[in-house]
């Protein structure tokens, strides 16, 4: 739920209680007729209480399959952690019909029900249905973007973490050989797999405002992020309490070794996307 939203018709950004108030005035007309008003996102939403008095008034996304992008400004906290959920549930179920789970960057418009070939280039959530000419058999391919979404995988017991049911870049690997401790002695290089441990979070040395993540009894180069980019996305906000104060957290970080093994590039164009903790 969100309190403002981008107008399509007056093209600008409007609450919710102005959006209703403006619909019985005759100004607005099409309750769906909004978008997130994060630029980035851009998600179309729709205005609840329209055309009526009432009490509570927010904006809702038009669809369930139409997921906001990583770090989108007009999520709460709770909606972060419904759609990382909604991510990984929807994962599970394409698991279920042999379906493989593509790992995507969260650029620009999400969405997570649309079907096109796999072999296309898509935007992340989207899925993809195959038909095997041998077994007949519909297979389902999904893209999903939070790192929290396989890390909800991950830990589901339900699941066969041995089978390679993850498509990265060139790679299919499983579970398994996705999550990787790190106190793991064999990290290979320019692969993406997400790395978790115990590791305490410090101010680092390196530039004004930026923390370092470094993993507990590691070899593994430390990890750097934007505090401010950090304590602004939803999903990250909390880490920020833990800054220098030597206390344990478990950390889950995606991204590959680069430069021998020296420095992480994370797998999003923003490091607080790929942090979960």
């Amino acid at each position: 739920m969100s309190e403002r939203a981008y107008s399509l018709e007056l093209d600008r950004n409007i609450s919710a209680k102005q959006a209703s108030d403006f619909s019985i005035k005759g100004r607005l007309h099409d309750r769906r007729a909004f978008q997130c008003s994060n630029p980035n996102c851009r998600i179309n939403m729709t205005c609840t209480n329209w055309n009526k008095k009432g009490i509570r008034y927010f904006f809702t996304p038009s669809s369930q399959d139409e997921l906001h992008v990583i770090g989108c400004s007009e999520l709460s906290e709770k909606e972060v952690k419904e759609q990382e959920k909604l991510e990984s549930d929807l994962a599970k179920e394409s698991i279920q019909k042999n379906g493989l789970i593509k790992m995507t960057k969260s650029v620009g418009k999400a969405k997570s029900n649309d079907k096109t070939n796999l072999t296309t280039e898509f935007p992340s959530g989207q899925t993809n249905r195959t038909t095997n000419s041998n077994s007949k058999m519909k297979s389902e391919s999904r893209h999903v973007y939070p790192i929290a979404s396989f890390v909800n995988l991950f830990e589901d017991p339900e699941l066969d973490k041995d089978s390679q049911i993850i498509a990265i870049e060139n790679e299919k690997i499983s579970l398994n050989e996705l999550f990787l401790e790190s106190k793991n002695n064999f990290v290979p290089y320019n692969c993406t797999r997400i790395i978790y441990g115990e590791a305490v979070i410090r101010t680092a040395e390196i530039g004004d405002n930026m923390l370092e993540i470094e993993f507990i009894n590691s070899k593994l180069p430390k990890i750097y992020s934007n505090i401010k980019s950090v304590s602004e996305n939803k999903s990250t906000s909390e880490l920020k309490k833990f800054l220098n104060t030597n206390q344990k957290v478990v950390v889950y970080y995606r991204g590959k070794l680069i430069k021998n093994g020296t420095k992480f590039e994370s797998f999003n164009d923003s490091v607080f996307k790929d942090i979960y903790f």
